[in-house]
């Protein structure tokens, strides 16, 4: 199955290698060029243990890809997933969704 994860986060990116573990092919995309360049290099933007070597075999076997493209991830997955942060809004009691609009025009 084909899949793309928004976001490349704690979330996104840690479904996203797992997806890919199990076969599935994954692209995860990020509007954050250096965090996709880092990725892209075999660098890990966050800490997770085991995560490197999961991301880095399943980049190597051709199973995960990273962009910051939006037209290349909806053209990619069948199945769509948003992966970004929803912090909370002011008062604490809902998440706010100002962080999900930016990721989400070209759906």
């Amino acid at each position: 199955m084909k899949v793309t994860i928004i976001g490349a986060g704690y979330v996104g990116l840690v479904t996203g290698a797992c997806l890919a573990e199990v076969g599935n092919d994954v692209m995860c995309l990020d509007l954050d060029a250096g965090k996709i360049a880092l990725l892209q290099a075999g660098g890990m933007p966050i800490f997770e243990p085991g995560l490197q070597a999961l991301v880095q075999g399943n980049v190597d076997a051709g199973r995960l890809q990273f962009t910051t493209s939006v037209e290349a991830a909806v053209a990619f997955g069948r199945i769509q997933m948003i992966a970004v942060a929803t912090p909370p809004d002011d008062t604490g009691a809902a998440c706010h969704w100002t962080a999900r609009w930016p990721a989400t025009p070209g759906f």
